[in-house]
């Protein structure tokens, strides 16, 4: 008989086992992100929104992932977000394919994809 799994659970709580959330590192400015996946502020701001969706049904926690930073650009004063390599992985898959380079480094994560072993 063919039994399916879903990874999720397992994957969820081996890093929840691990307190990954409380090692992570905040690397990524979301404007840079922006900035080179060519990514305007209409289709970030609903990219984040659903990073948030995904954080909350996922139980992972946002404050470990995001933090909202102010910077000066040189005549501004910008809003910006520090994002850690997992958030800046979810605001890209959640980004609009239709732009190109979106849509490339979606498929980057796809074929590069973490693999897990098997139960």
């Amino acid at each position: 008989m063919l039994k399916l799994f879903d990874y999720l659970e397992d994957i969820m709580e081996e890093h929840n086992n691990r307190q990954w959330y409380y090692e992570t590192r905040l690397d990524y400015f979301a404007n840079e992100i922006m900035e080179l996946l060519g990514i305007d502020e209409m289709d970030f701001a609903y990219s984040l929104t659903r990073t948030f969706q995904a954080c909350q049904a996922l139980k992972i926690p946002a404050n470990h992932n995001f933090k909202k930073v102010y910077r000066f650009d040189g005549s501004n004063l910008i809003t910006d977000w520090k994002v850690s390599p997992l958030a800046c992985y979810l605001i890209i898959i959640n980004c609009n394919p239709a732009n190109e380079q979106v849509a490339k480094a979606q498929l980057f994560f796809a074929m590069n994809q973490v693999s897990y072993k098997s139960v």
